[in-house]
Parts: structure tokens; C-alpha cells; sequence
């Protein structure tokens, strides 16, 4: 009797056993039967199951991400290479073996350019990325990005208006939070059509900065709000635009490495807002 108790009492012991051994790189979908006990070897069985779904997502978002990679990749080599080997037969013509060489340097810059940003998003989503914090004025921030991206917005009508009060202050990285604001305006000029708008403001939400850019763009589809996060993806709207699909996912990234939050609220046709939440250095009560 003592033999058949302790044989059935470790059953779930040789489920997750079991598990354990038929995991494997061409599948990752195992799971442990769940016994539903109520018990602590249920608990173990759940949260061993909940492991294996975070490990599956992982492992599928870095296939996802060395697939977009190796594509987005394969169009500038390709490049590359023709403008190589268009250079060796023009008969060594210095005026052609210049441009090419220019051209072989932009494409290499924009590899460059992915790789590094790749680079930031990874650091940033594993918490190593080194983040020069100091105390920076929202308003002087929001209105220094705006005045770079002026100038563009005007060749295209578009009326880039700031609102945030003098007294707004956090602690953060300056540059990195330049490159949030830049990526956001960015798109948001790229995306808005002429005679539009967009507004940057910032303002105290209790113990939180609420910094929100809002244009009159051409927005995004519902399907496709959740998956503009993700690294090298582009919405159908956007493909016909230059970028590397990257703006987005690094925006993300260094949001979340100050600790703070960001969200979108868009509707096709009106527009999009983007809402980011960092903590106050002198929150409201």
C-alpha cells in the first residue's frame, strides 16, 4: 500500500520529468499535465508551464528578429556588391570608382546604423544599457527636439505646436531621452499629410511627467497597434517610407530602461497619440 501511495504521489514529479526530457530547439511546446490538486506539485506544474511559454516567446521573437535581420540585411549587401563590382569593370574611370565608393559608404552606414540600434534595444531590454543620468527640464527638452524638427515639418505645411510648463523636471538620461522625442516627431511628421498637425506636451499625472505627442496623421490600424513595438516591423502605411522599422522598438526600450511607460491610442484616418509616463522629481500630491 505504502508503494502504490508513494507511485501515485510522485506522478507529477515523472510528468515534469517527462517535460523536462522532450523539450527540445524543434519543440518547445511540451507542457506539464496539470493534475489540478490544488496542491503545491500543482503550483510547480503551472508555473513550470507559464516558464515554457516565456521561453517559447523568447525563442520565437530572436527567429523573428534574425529572420527581419538577415532580410532587411540582404538588400544593402546586395547593393553593396553591385556597386563593387560595377566599380572594378568601368575600366578604373575615377569619377565612377568615386561614386561608388560614396555609395558603398552609405550603404555600410546604414548597416551600421541597424546594427548599432539593435545593439541599444538589446541592452536596454536586459537592463545593461548605460543611462548618463541627470535633472533635465521637460520644456527646454520637448522645445529643443521640436526646433530641430521644424524646419521639416514647414516644407510639408505642417504646424509642430509645444505646450509644458517651465517648472517640469525628471531625472533621466538627456540624449536618450532626445532620441525618444526625435523617433516620435519623426513619425510623426513622416505620417501626417501636409497642412497637419502635431502637439508635444508634457504635464504632472500625481507622481508621474506625462509627455504626449499627438499628430493628425494617417494613424494605425487596430490589428497592428500591438506589433509596432516589435523590432524591424513596418506597417503597410510605412513601407513606402525610408526607415528601418527600428524607431519604434528603441523608443520602447529606453522608456522602459528609465523605468517609466509608454502607450498608444490611434484611429486610422485621425491620427495617432503617443503617451509616455516617468516619474516626477517633484510629483504632485
Amino acid at each position: 500500500g505504502g508503494a502504490f501511495l508513494a507511485f501515485r504521489a510522485l506522478r507529477p514529479i515523472r510528468h515534469l520529468i517527462s517535460t523536462v526530457r522532450s523539450v527540445g530547439p524543434d519543440r518547445m511546446d511540451a507542457r506539464v499535465p496539470i493534475p489540478q490538486t490544488g496542491d503545491e506539485l500543482d503550483e510547480l506544474a503551472t508555473l513550470f508551464n507559464g516558464m515554457l511559454e516565456k521561453i517559447e516567446a523568447l525563442i520565437n521573437g530572436m527567429r523573428d528578429s534574425l529572420d527581419n535581420v538577415a532580410h532587411d540585411l540582404r538588400t544593402p549587401i546586395t547593393r553593396f556588391r553591385g556597386t563593387a563590382e560595377m566599380a572594378l569593370q568601368s575600366d578604373q574611370n575615377p569619377e565612377i570608382c568615386r561614386e561608388a565608393l560614396a555609395d558603398c559608404i552609405e550603404e555600410s552606414e546604414r548597416m551600421l546604423t541597424m546594427l548599432n540600434t539593435l545593439m541599444d534595444i538589446s541592452e536596454a531590454e536586459t537592463g545593461v544599457m548605460k543611462l548618463d543620468l541627470k535633472k533635465v527640464n521637460v520644456s527646454a527638452l520637448i522645445e529643443g527636439v521640436a526646433d530641430l524638427y521644424r524646419y521639416v515639418a514647414e516644407d510639408k505645411g505642417i504646424l509642430v505646436h509645444t505646450m509644458a510648463s517651465n517648472d517640469l523636471s525628471l531625472t533621466a538620461d538627456p540624449n536618450r531621452m532626445r532620441q525618444i522625442l526625435a523617433n516620435l516627431l519623426d513619425n510623426a511628421i513622416k505620417y501626417t499629410p501636409n497642412g497637419g498637425r502635431i502637439d508635444i506636451e508634457a504635464h504632472h499625472r500625481g507622481e508621474k511627467i506625462v509627455i504626449l505627442v499627438k499628430d493628425t496623421g494617417i494613424g494605425i490600424h487596430p490589428e497592428e497597434v500591438s506589433r509596432i513595438w516589435d523590432r524591424l516591423y513596418r506597417c503597410d502605411q510605412s513601407r513606402s517610407q525610408k526607415g528601418l522599422g527600428l524607431g519604434l522598438s528603441l523608443v520602447k526600450a529606453i522608456v522602459q530602461a528609465h523605468k517609466g511607460h509608454i502607450e498608444v491610442f490611434s484611429e486610422p484616418g485621425k491620427g495617432s497619440t503617443f503617451i509616455i509616463s516617468l516619474a516626477s522629481d517633484d510629483p504632485l500630491s
